[in-house]
């Protein structure tokens, strides 16, 4: 398996924060990047997402997957999502916005509705135990997640322990996410075929900050494959 990653440094604007993961498989080491890009301002919040794994076997790329997806939230609500997706030659496109009470899904396999309170399948969303109603940005799909525990763990990064909340997401796979004290997720974990992929984050970038800075303390929940398809 042959797989060169590079996570270098991004320019920042004012409001912006940038958040850079790598993407560890068990078997295969590091497979790809997550690159998170959350803008705020007084009204909404918007986060784009770029998600880039390929898997190598004696130099034949095996697996490969690209993704962007950008939402933009007002306060805790979800009130557009656009994503792109080619997944070893399958090509899908998700387009979401809210209506009224709903909250308006367009997939290739049809059109599905949830409801206002709607989140999307982010880590650093899903930061209060109970039931949730979340949509895969991935897929589109629609499901009620159930977030426990909650309690403080530590985790190892970079070879260093930091304290975090840890919840563990439970649907149609079980995903873990380890929160930081500013409740900016560090890591997280999902099943895939049941194999843990880890998101760990290397790099963290903020408008207040004069260069990238190599965090341990920082995100986690999985995009990848997360809509259980």
């Amino acid at each position: 398996m042959s797989l060169s990653v590079a996570a270098g440094a991004m320019p920042v604007r004012a409001g912006q924060q940038i958040y850079t993961y790598s993407i560890m498989h068990p078997t295969y080491g590091e497979i790809g990047t997550l690159t998170d890009t959350i803008d705020r301002d007084s009204e909404t919040t918007r986060i784009d997402a770029r998600l880039r794994i390929a898997v190598s076997f004696l130099g034949v790329v095996a697996f490969r997957e690209t993704s962007d997806t950008a939402e933009i939230m007002r306060g805790d609500r979800l009130i557009s999502l656009q994503s792109v997706t080619d997944k070893d030659g399958q090509h899908i496109e998700i387009h979401g916005e809210a209506q009224g009470d709903q909250f308006v899904v367009n997939t290739p396999a049809g059109s599905f509705a949830g409801p206002a309170a709607i989140a999307p399948s982010d880590p650093g969303v899903l930061k209060r135990t109970g039931e949730k109603t979340v949509v895969f940005t991935d897929t589109g799909r629609i499901v009620t997640v159930q977030i426990s525990d909650g309690h403080y763990d530590r985790v190892a990064l970079k070879g260093v322990f930091v304290s975090a909340r840890h919840f563990i997401v439970t649907s149609v796979k079980r995903q873990e996410v380890w929160l930081d004290d500013r409740e900016v997720p560090i890591m997280f974990r999902t099943v895939e075929d049941g194999t843990p992929i880890d998101f760990v984050l290397q790099n963290a970038t903020t408008a207040r900050a004069t260069e990238t800075q190599a965090t341990s303390n920082r995100f986690a929940f999985a995009r990848p494959g997360s809509g259980g398809e």
